[in-house]
Order: C-alpha cells, then sequence, then structure tokens
C-alpha cells in the first residue's frame, strides 16, 4: 500500500504537464493559423 501513493501522485503530475503543453501547443498553432490568443474575444 505504501508503494502505490508516490506513483499515483508522480502519474498526477506527468499527466498535468502533458495536458498543459497540449494547451500551449493549442494555444500557439490557433495564433498562427488565425492570429487570435483567445477565438472570438482577441
Amino acid at each position: 500500500m505504501e508503494k502505490s501513493q508516490p506513483n499515483y501522485w508522480q502519474n498526477a503530475e506527468i499527466t498535468n504537464g502533458r495536458m498543459a503543453m497540449m494547451g500551449f501547443f493549442a494555444l500557439v498553432v490557433n495564433y498562427v493559423l488565425f492570429g487570435w490568443i483567445i477565438p472570438g474575444i482577441f
């Protein structure tokens, strides 16, 4: 039981980092293609 907890938080942090990079990539692609930072607002 002790071993599973550090592995859970490590996987959560890795997943969080990957999702943040996917969001950042989507922001950059949207800005390059359309020139908008937030679609429909800026």
